[in-house]
């Protein structure tokens, strides 16, 4: 199914697995119905005193989209924001977009609230330590006093205690602020004996329960041989301790049933309510581990994914680091650059399938007024900056921002995307996408936080170096040479390569293009730039050379060699700078990036297109060296050597660009540019040159070569053999002889 509109989520954080529960719910409905699910997310959870900040205004820009999105509808996970203030100001601009919005657990006057029972969670786990465990006297720690979701929790616990006729008292139950400090006393004091020590405690959140067990059992209260305790929520930390805390779980992920069943219901659907009542997890906090008592259930399930995931990632991270991309980030001189860059470490976000970085059409400075810049909101354009970690991809395409993104305005499968922001000391730049499989998959934490402030940090250096450019070409425009190098500018080159032609109309030039990827953490004595441009002018006296943009220069030449390649061109290079410097500088062949291109009488007025022309090309192809090929050699060599050594295995091109963290189509650009063929070719070729020594050096039988060659499929064998050899398998080995007995 096509998607058919877009339902976005408002929510202040992804944090843990009742978050992504939640957003689970919501997406596995609207896809369908035919909806992607966009969610937009500030990803820090600020309290009002830190909105002021610089970095929070930041962050908290992204909900400007709510104004600019084309959507369907909205969900506002409204609870969840520790900023009242904050929560005003999204709830004005859900007002001011007049479209169907429901807010979960926020009552107001503007929209719809849903809101799952709550009462149930306390009830079902104080009934579980009154009739399983026996319990006869209970405590009650709940959330915050006078906040109604906590005191509807709290009554659970009292329906509870009324229907098992068992007495209470008022101060039997503790308003803990969902956090650890009141917990924690109230350990202390049951076991200094300040406090009756009762049979269990049932607690109003996990975190609550997990920082009660720590306690008790540290200062001599066994849980749950002494104490017997129960959680609320679901939360991961309950099922990650020494002694696994029995809990609630299920309850974000109703209301994100009861969210999305709604708002379809405004957009005018019938939807039928598929109820998913809150389930009690069994850990060991309440005793029921020592009886064999553990057992499985969805959201338990749920929990282990959940964990699986983020361990998963942080078995990733141990091999990257996004202080990797920062330095990275920090020597980009372009636009370009950055675009390389951020394709290069896309998976280090290791669970994301598709990243688009977005641009304000305005997000460099005024180079005129360097403190005119946008400081908030965003404009009604922008700019697709790179779309990677899918197949395909786009770059550099104009939008209007209410389309979001414009892979959403094609036809697609209903999908799963986070907006965050993209901003730097103050200023706006954009916004970043991630689409993910699945919502457990998402983890908005301090890397992935780190990680968009990296890319950020690329784009303010690039502005700055756009500055100080822009500074230097309008004193450099007076002159016809680059000063520090000295020779030609752009501006020198275009007039020198005019004269030229008009003294002589059968004059035939070759441009070149050249700039030099330097390699990661190697000091360069002289800059390889400086020492390409000494070695062609040591080594041609006649060539005309000129700086025409940071770290390129042009290189014209009579074009009387027309056999004469780019590849052929750049190992001169490299050998004229050798034998330039004696050997006291080396730069690598396969770093120097070239485009040629001719210039003769019929160009002389479009030599400034030529140029910019071949500029564009040289540039696309600075970005594919700089955005992974150099980095992945040495385990693309080790693949390539692999494939001829064991072409029997079961080779599997989407597994193998899963295990690298690259898209299908970055994996075949590297593939193809360092190998000249393509992964697919070679595994073929892998195969059938075994087969062809297996046909000739031995009497195995064609179906036997077949399967010891990685064939699944015999005719397929014979087939593929048949196509690329010209010969049948059986005449194959007629036409070369079997060389053994």
């Amino acid at each position: 199914m096509d998607s058919i509109g877009k339902i976005a989520v408002i929510i202040p954080q992804i944090s843990s697995n009742t978050e992504t529960g939640f957003l689970d719910a919501i997406h596995t409905k609207a896809s369908k119905y035919g909806y992607d699910t966009i969610i937009i997310s500030g990803v820090i959870n600020y309290v009002d005193q830190h909105l002021d900040l610089s970095y929070s205004k930041g962050q908290i820009n992204i909900y400007d989209l709510i104004l600019h999105g084309d959507f369907d509808g909205f969900i506002f996970e409204a609870n969840s924001f520790c900023s009242s203030r904050l929560r005003n100001n999204i709830t004005e601009l859900l007002r001011r977009r007049d479209i169907p919005c429901v807010a979960v657990n926020y009552e107001q006057p503007y929209f719809p609230v849903v809101s799952a029972d709550e009462e149930i969670q306390l009830y079902l786990s104080a009934m579980h330590l009154i009739k399983q465990h026996g319990c006869r006297k209970l405590y009650c720690i709940g959330g915050n006093k006078d906040d109604i979701p906590s005191e509807k929790r709290i009554s659970g616990f009292r329906k509870a205690m009324a229907e098992s006729a068992l007495p209470y008292d008022e101060k039997d139950i503790f308003y803990g602020n969902y956090w650890r400090q009141v917990p924690h006393q109230i350990a202390l004091d049951i076991a200094e004996g300040r406090l009756e020590k009762p049979d269990g405690i049932v607690c109003g959140s996990d975190i609550m329960a997990v920082e009660l067990v720590r306690t008790l059992n540290e200062n001599g209260v066994r849980v749950p041989e002494d104490v017997k305790v129960t959680g609320c929520d679901g939360n991961v930390i309950s099922q990650n301790e020494r002694v696994t805390v029995t809990t609630v779980a299920g309850q974000e992920r109703r209301n994100g049933t009861l969210a999305i069943n709604k708002l379809i219901e405004l957009m005018g659907n019938t939807v039928t309510d598929e109820d998913t009542p809150p389930e009690l997890v069994i850990g060991e906090s309440c005793g029921c581990g020592d009886n064999g008592g553990l057992r499985r259930s969805r959201c338990l399930s749920d929990i282990h994914e959940y964990s699986g995931t983020v361990f998963s990632i942080l078995e990733q991270r141990k091999t990257n680091s996004h202080g990797e991309m920062i330095r990275r980030m920090s020597e980009c001189k372009n636009i370009y650059d950055v675009i390389g860059t951020f394709i290069g470490c896309c998976y280090m976000i290791s669970t994301g399938i598709k990243a688009e970085l977005c641009l304000c059409d305005d997000w460099y400075r005024d180079l005129d007024d360097p403190s005119v810049y946008r400081r908030g909101g965003l404009p009604d354009n922008m700019i697709l900056a790179i779309e990677a970690c899918y197949e395909g991809g786009e770059k550099m395409v104009n939008f209007k921002t209410k389309d979001i993104f414009p892979s959403l305005s094609k036809p697609h499968s209903p999908r799963l995307t986070m907006i965050t922001s993209l901003h730097y000391k103050g200023q706006i730049f954009g916004y970043v996408g991630f689409t993910y499989k699945k919502a457990v998959h998402i983890i908005l934490d301090e890397f992935y936080t780190n990680w968009c402030d990296a890319a950020a940090s690329g784009l303010n250096t690039v502005q700055n170096k756009m500055y100080k450019d822009y500074v230097n070409n309008r004193i450099e425009s007076l002159s016809e040479f680059a000063p520090v190098l000295g020779i030609y500018n752009k501006r020198g080159l275009i007039n020198k390569l005019m004269t030229m032609i008009a003294e002589n109309s059968n004059t035939h030039l070759s441009l070149t293009l050249i700039s030099y990827i330097k390699e990661e953490r190697v000091h360069y004595s002289v800059p390889p730039i400086n020492s390409i441009v000494n070695a062609i002018r040591i080594s041609d006296d006649k060539a005309v050379l000129a700086s025409i943009g940071d770290g390129i220069i042009a290189f014209a030449a009579s074009d009387e060699d027309n056999s004469s390649t780019e590849n052929m061109l750049t190992e001169n290079i490299a050998e004229w700078v050798k034998n330039s410097y004696k050997g006291s500088v080396e730069i690598k062949q396969e770093r120097i990036a070239a485009v040629s291109c001719s210039v003769s009488q019929a160009d002389i007025f479009s030599i400034e297109s030529l140029i910019s022309g071949a500029e564009d090309k040289l540039k696309g192809q600075i970005i594919s060296l700089s955005s992974g090929i150099f980095c992945y050699k040495d385990r693309f060599n080790s693949l390539r050597d692999d494939i001829f050594r064991h072409p029997e295995k079961e080779w599997n091109i989407e597994m193998l660009t899963r295990s690298m963290g690259l898209s299908k189509s970055h994996f075949h650009r590297i593939y193809k540019e360092l190998f000249d063929s393509s992964c697919k070719d070679d595994i073929i070729n892998s195969r059938l040159n075994k087969a062809k020594w297996l046909l000739e050096n031995t009497s195995l039988s064609a179906a036997q070569i077949s399967e010891e060659c990685g064939y699944s499929n015999y005719s397929h064998f014979i087939r593929q053999f048949t196509s690329r050899t010209g010969l049948s398998p059986s005449a194959y080995r007629k036409t070369n002889g079997q060389k053994s007995k």
